[in-house]
């Protein structure tokens, strides 16, 4: 009886990850959507590394809102052009929203936001690994998971 017990609790604990994975990859980005007008937002940095430049946009409420101290409002949009070798290569969003992110375990959750990448055509890019975000932006806890938050304050 106990091999028996052993085998069927592996086995479920083997379909509940399979389950949460499959889950959280389709919670994830799935609520982003491109944004088509952050252009009419604020550039407020340009970041270069090697031959990567990084546009970044969002709004004036959520650079005015880091400048008071206080954390991004929901509804907050921050878009980043991703240059290589002078062409754009893709675009990455991350979205924050009340509410967002609660199916995330503390280890892995960023608040309330959420990613998304972006072809330069600005279809979905599926082949994008989001992990990647959350594991990069957890160490900004402190700010907001937003690593470019210094240069907000600075924007004028």
């Amino acid at each position: 009886m106990k091999p028996m017990l052993l085998h069927g609790l592996s086995a479920a604990l083997m379909i509940g990850a399979a389950v949460t994975a499959a889950w959280q990859a389709w919670a994830g980005g799935d609520l982003v959507h491109f944004p088509e007008d952050y252009r009419r937002g604020v550039h407020y940095a340009t970041v270069n590394r090697g031959n990567i430049r990084e546009e970044l946009f969002t709004s004036r409420e959520a650079i005015e809102a880091v400048k008071r101290g206080e954390p991004f409002p929901s509804g907050t949009v921050i878009t980043m052009e991703d240059h290589r070798g002078g062409e754009l290569h893709r675009f990455v969003v991350m979205e924050k929203r009340a509410g967002w992110g609660a199916e995330y375990p503390p280890a892995q959750r960023n608040g309330e936001w959420e990613y998304r990448s972006f072809a330069p055509d600005r279809t979905v890019n599926t082949g994008e690994n989001l992990a990647r975000c959350f594991s990069c932006h957890k160490s900004r806890e402190g700010q907001d998971f937003v690593w470019t938050a210094d240069r907000m304050r600075n924007t004028p």
